[in-house]
């Protein structure tokens, strides 16, 4: 089954539009379903590029807003509390200012209100995650113009596909997949295919709700530097089960290569070949790459790896399990691409991976970026290195 989804374009973006001000809003209060909606700015940019949180509630003794990307909010990974607290001031509403300006980018964020998490009762925009909905706003810049929705370009289609998985016990699977502008108009044109499988702490709508793949990808395309592709943006869990963990995930390689593969080709107009097939993946989505695409060369014919790499034992038990397809894919031409930033808590492990390729001489490119484990960082590899396919 195939839906349409709405593009992301439909964002709540900060430089983009005018909020009103809290001195033409209404006061805080609560309202019954009877009642018209309360409207405020539940996140907005001050002029000097910090940005006010802002939350609504009559009875809450505590709120705080957890904002791991967005200068000025503790992320916690220090052992302190995470989030920014919040005050209760002008007409009943509680809110709080970072304390730096918030560089361009998609921010995620999410309120805790008395010990409970929700997304932004005034959001527009929304991701999946582990720990629940969470809320977006995006800040553009003309630092990474690509990166964000532009009207002038034509644009393709983001779609959500489900599908029966008998390699899962019959479960309901599903997808994301973004089709190139001109796609859905019909005709006999068929299609490479990149896999873009997204983090351990997000679901398979992250690489549009937060990686903005889909306008990166109409960008692109519209400026003649990315070939016309197809997209399939996977649902990277499965499952829990004994002896199964999520960076070494076997359920989700047989559902990939047994389901989910199959699928598309039969559903869309793709290139169905190896060299016309690429997969790329960040943090765990990179694990799941290392581990069921790299040496699969008679599947995927390209390779991305965004931050992360192998840690201790696991490097002897990944040459050792995987020497046959990596001896095959030392003999492909396709490329092969990591990324890492330098303060990212993973950097350590993609030392082992090159040794590795070294040693089975694949050729790959290295790419050592500032910053660390964030989407700042993986939007900007996936613009790097989506004009490096399917040549």
């Amino acid at each position: 089954m195939r839906n349409v989804m709405i593009a992301a374009s439909a964002a709540l973006c900060l430089s983009a539009i005018t909020l009103p001000a809290l001195a033409d809003v209404q006061p805080c209060e609560e309202r019954s379903f009877m009642q018209p909606p309360l409207f405020y700015p539940g996140v907005e940019k001050l002029a000097d590029g910090r940005v006010t949180f802002r939350f609504c509630s009559k009875s809450a003794k505590d709120v705080r807003v957890l904002a791991m990307e967005v200068a000025g909010v503790p992320t916690g990974l220090d052992g302190k509390p995470p989030g920014l607290a919040l005050s209760l001031g002008d007409k009943g509403y509680w809110s709080a200012t970072t304390s730096a300006p918030v560089a361009p980018g998609v921010y995620t964020y999410a309120f805790k209100v008395d010990g409970l998490r929700i997304a932004d009762p005034q959001g527009t925009r929304f991701a999946e995650s582990f720990g629940g909905p969470q809320s977006i706003f995006e800040i553009q810049g003309p630092e990474t113009p690509n990166q964000f929705y532009k009207a002038e370009v034509p644009h393709g289609l983001v779609s959500l596909v489900e599908y029966n998985s008998a390699s899962l016990g019959g479960i309901k699977r599903r997808a994301h997949v973004y089709t190139p502008p001109g796609y859905e108009a019909g005709g006999k044109e068929r299609y490479p295919v990149l896999y873009l499988v997204h983090g351990y702490s997000d679901s398979d709508d992250a690489w549009v709700q937060k990686g903005n793949a889909n306008a990166i990808l109409d960008n692109l395309i519209a400026a003649g530097t990315v070939k016309p592709m197809i997209v399939v943006m996977p649902y990277g869990h499965t499952p829990e089960r004994a002896g199964v963990q999520g960076m070494v995930n076997v359920d989700f390689g047989a559902d990939l290569h047994k389901e989910l593969i199959p699928y598309i080709d039969t559903h869309f107009r793709t290139e169905a070949a190896p060299k016309t097939r690429a997969m790329a993946g960040l943090s765990m989505g990179g694990a799941h790459t290392l581990q069921f695409g790299l040496p699969r060369p008679d599947v995927f014919g390209s390779i991305g790896v965004f931050s992360i790499g192998l840690f201790g034992d696991q490097v002897t038990a990944y040459a050792s399990a995987n020497d046959a397809g990596l001896k095959a894919r030392a003999k492909e031409k396709g490329p092969v691409f990591l990324a890492v930033g330098k303060e990212d808590f993973v950097f350590p492990s993609v030392a082992p991976v090159r040794k590795i390729m070294d040693d089975y001489g694949i050729k790959h490119e290295y790419e050592e970026s500032g910053g660390g484990h964030t989407w700042i960082n993986w939007r900007a590899y996936l613009e790097e290195f989506l004009p490096k396919l399917f040549r």
